[in-house]
Formats: C-alpha cells, structure tokens, sequence
C-alpha cells in the first residue's frame, strides 16, 4: 500500500510542481438559495488555487486536525495506509506502515494525543459490502509505534471525538452487520476510551437515539461541551436526483432532533463544525456526483443560511469533500479531487485553506 501511495504521491507531485503556495485568506462568500452550476472554465484548479489556499500533499483523503492545531492526519488512499503531516515542518509520517492491515478509511485524533482507525479487519466479498458491513475501530497509540487494539465496535460510516475528554460517537446499522438492502435504521451510541497499560476499550457505552430507514444517521461532530452531536441523515431509497441528505442535530440530556432545512435542489452533507458550535461546513452541490463545493451554513434552524466558500465546481467535475475546521477556527483541511471517483469519500489530494481571525 505504501509503495502504491508513494508512487501516486510523485507522479502528482511532478504535475503539480508550478503551484505555488498561496497566502491571504478567502471572502465568506455568497448566499446560497439553490443548486450551484458546474462551470467550463478551462484549467486544472489545483494549479489555480485562490489566495489562501493552498495544496499540502497531493494524495490523500480525509483530513482530520491534531489537537494542538500543529498537525493533519489523513488517509492516503481509501483501504490504504493512515499519515501525518506537520504544519510547522512540511514533513510527513506515515502512521501505520509498521503493522500488518487491511487498510483504513478513516483516521481521528482523541483529546489526549492518541489516535482511532477506522478499517477492516476482516474485508467483505465487495468494497461496498466492506464499507457497510465491516468496519471496525481501532485504537493507536500516539507515536504509532505499537499495534492497532481492537475496539470491538463495528460503525456505519464515521466516528465523532470529542475535543474535551477521550469521548467518541457512533452509529451502528440495525440489525447489526445489515448491508443497506437489510437495515431497519440506525442506532447512535457514546463511549469513552479508556486507555491503560498499552492498551484501550471503550467504556461508559450508552445508546442516545435509534432511527429508522429514511434516516440512517452518521456521528459527525460533538457540539461545544459535548452536550449533543451534529449529524447527517441520509435516505437512501431511489429519489429524483439521487438519495437525499439532511442535516440535523441531537441534544444528548433531551434526546430532541433538530433540523436545518436545505435549500431547494441543493445537496448538502454537513462536515466540520466551527469551534462555538454555532456554524458548521458543509459539503454542497446541485449534483454530488457532478462536483462539491464547500459552504457554510449558520446552525440556526429557523434561518439555515447557507454561504459558498469555495469555487472549484467553476472549473467543472471537481470536488472538496470532508472539510473540517482547527479547533482555534483559522484553518480548514479538505480534501480535493476529481469528481470521477470509485467510492463517496475518495480525495486526491489535501488542501488547506487559512481563515482571518474571527470568520
């Protein structure tokens, strides 16, 4: 796996060579109100890239930020290997080159340091059987110098980490080890990683909602305080247009749903909360399968305005995908590619895009 990232990460690097690292910081943008257009403007974006933004590694998919700020965790290549990129240094780690996998999805960081992966252990027949049926948790300890622990936890989708303690949220599909053909809903549990002699489990365990079908929940991000959760819910039954997407929340102490309206014939996935809870990305489109751009939407349920950050869908069948913010609020990670990819979640590149103080 590595070997094959690293030949991906040179070829890019040789054809991305004349982009230069842009500074400054980019406009709030625009009011969102319907679907965004894709555009024919000739050029490849990541040779393009707007004043302050700019490309950090040009393989990768799903960044995550360190806890201090300092560093980016991401995935190389869906089932491949996890990485870490030093913001002060420019360096890159690999994470887990040193212990036999079956490839990762997914990578966070927990409040003390450590880390969680999110892969296989044992693949199903197809990838998309593998991405619904058997993914599992590990634990990784903070040098990524020991095996994965295994956490017993088999998840629909992503996993939530709280910035405040060793707390995590996740859903499971019901039944359990259902493919989506099968599930009868989603149910979305709490936990915290109890780390000891080398070792983790997750403790504390306790379920906060089930849903049915016509919402399968994924835990996205904790809320300030770690009093509820942000979360997508997904319909996948056939629909005009694609399966439908709503972005919702949960309080933990009440258990209540609220729902943040999208604008008609806009897609909109939420990603990467801001830092007071009050604002969140949001992947948007008029066609996911067209092109993303990224927005931000205001977490108030009776005024849900959406605003467009970036540009990238001007330049046609190009996406940003699974944006999240730095704890501090001046930064954002994503990831960055073609829209012609295999697999929902699949980046070709990380980018970076810095923040004025107080955005």
């Amino acid at each position: 796996m590595f070997a094959r990232e690293l030949l991906l990460g040179f070829a890019l690097v040789t054809s991305l060579a004349p982009c230069a690292v842009a500074q400054g910081v980019p406009a709030r943008g625009e009011k969102v109100e319907g679907s965004l257009p894709l555009g024919n403007r000739p050029g490849n974006p990541t040779y393009e890239m707007p004043s302050g933004q700019r490309l950090i590694s040009p393989f990768g998919e799903r960044p995550v930020f360190s806890p201090d700020g300092g560093k980016i965790a991401f995935i190389g290549a869906s089932y491949g290997d996890a990485f870490e990129y030093d913001l002060a240094t420019g360096t890159v780690r690999n994470l887990t080159a040193h212990m036999p996998n079956q490839g990762f999805l997914r990578v966070h960081y927990l409040a003390d340091g450590s880390l969680i992966l999110a892969g296989p252990h044992v693949p199903a027949a197809t990838r998309e059987e593998t991405r619904f049926k058997t993914i599992e948790l590990f634990w990784l300890d903070a040098a990524a110098t020991r095996p994965p622990v295994p956490l017993g936890i088999t998840l629909f989708e992503g996993v939530a980490t709280s910035a405040i303690s060793n707390r995590i949220a996740w859903a499971e599909v019901t039944p359990n080890g259902a493919g989506l053909a099968e599930a009868k809903g989603t149910t979305l549990k709490i936990g915290d990683v109890v780390v000891a002699n080398g070792g983790a489990h997750v403790a504390n365990v306790r379920e906060i909602v089930t849903t049915t079908a016509d919402c399968m929940i994924e835990a996205q991000d904790f809320l300030p305080g770690d009093k509820g959760l942000t979360l997508p819910c997904y319909n996948f039954k056939p629909a005009p247009g694609g399966s439908m997407t709503e972005v919702i929340s949960i309080d933990f102490a009440s258990k209540a749903i609220t729902r943040y309206p999208t604008p008609r014939n806009l897609y909109g996935e939420i990603e990467g909360v801001f830092p007071d809870g009050k604002r969140t990305l949001v992947e948007c489109s008029g066609d996911r399968a067209a092109g993303m751009d990224m927005c931000v939407l205001d977490l108030d349920a009776k005024n849900p305005l959406y605003t467009r950050l970036t540009h990238i869908m001007d330049y046609g069948r190009w996406k940003y995908g699974n944006p999240v913010v730095r704890r501090d609020g001046r930064m954002i990670a994503a990831q960055v590619g073609s829209a012609d990819v295999i697999d929902a979640g699949v980046g070709q590149g990380i980018v970076v895009i810095d923040l004025p103080k107080g955005f």
